[in-house]
């Protein structure tokens, strides 16, 4: 089992103090591309010291800005190339897996789910020709938690974003348990998961819980992805919840 780690709670923490740590736990690392974790932003001190840890990397691209489904479209164009500012920044890094949001409706006006989902397809048909341009393998659309302005909750949803494309699908466990589609993303997507992140809550709140601490039977999860062999990346709050989480994963999948 390949498992990494992702942690937005260090984004301000200087990336290579980051490194240093999470290299003591982890050999890989998915960086989260936001605050002075911005892949834009990293210097040669972190390559230099990157190259010494041995640690692999992938990259989540950066949300808090961005939106693929705004209905304004300078707005989503203006996502769009920064999107592909990662996807260049991770092609030069040799970054083989990069995870993207499906993004969000309009927030102040009602009944246009539709014409976001619209726009989140065109944006993810740009996306997908710009990986394969940059030559990055995985650029992976991700389920998102149960909440109302967000886009890809359910399989169906998502599946209608991504459709056209080949972009892959980043399969959220935790996000997947708060709307009850665990199972249903799994048999939507199959072979079309490229990469994991996995975390724990009880339902009711995407609350990246360690690893056994909520109501996910992680045991049945595992038996149906028998068949995926890419990475598990550990979503945590913290760098010790991350270490607990892989320590527990690790038993339940027999290591």
């Amino acid at each position: 089992m390949i498992v990494g780690v992702s942690c937005p709670n260090i984004c301000t923490v200087p990336p290579t103090d980051s490194l240093a740590e999470l290299s003591k736990g982890f050999t890989h690392w998915e960086i989260f591309s936001e605050a002075d974790h911005m892949v834009q932003r990293l210097d040669d001190t972190f390559f230099e010291a990157a190259g010494q840890s041995g640690m692999t990397f992938s990259l989540h691209a950066s949300i808090a800005d961005t939106n693929i489904a705004a209905l304004n479209p300078r707005m989503r164009e203006a996502t769009v190339m920064e999107l592909m500012t990662e996807l260049e920044c991770a092609a030069s890094m040799d970054i083989d897996t990069v995870t993207i949001h499906p993004g969000i409706i309009s927030l102040s006006v009602p009944g246009t789910r539709d014409r976001s989902i619209a726009a989140a397809r065109e944006s993810c048909r740009m996306l997908d020709r710009a990986a394969k341009e940059f030559g990055v393998e995985h650029v992976c659309i991700e389920n998102m938690p149960r909440f109302p302005i967000m886009l890809g909750i359910d399989p169906s949803e998502l599946k209608a974003i991504v459709d056209g494309t080949d972009l892959g699908i980043t399969f959220d466990i935790g996000h997947a348990n708060t709307s009850g589609h665990i199972d249903d993303m799994i048999d939507t997507f199959g072979d079309r998961i490229a990469n994991i992140h996995i975390h724990d809550n009880n339902g009711d709140a995407d609350s990246h819980l360690t690893i056994g601490d909520g109501n996910i039977d992680f045991r049945h999860v595992l038996k149906r992805l028998s068949g995926y062999t890419g990475r598990y990346i550990i979503e945590s709050k913290s760098i010790e919840s991350a270490l607990e989480s892989q320590k527990r994963l690790r038993a339940m999948a027999g290591e």
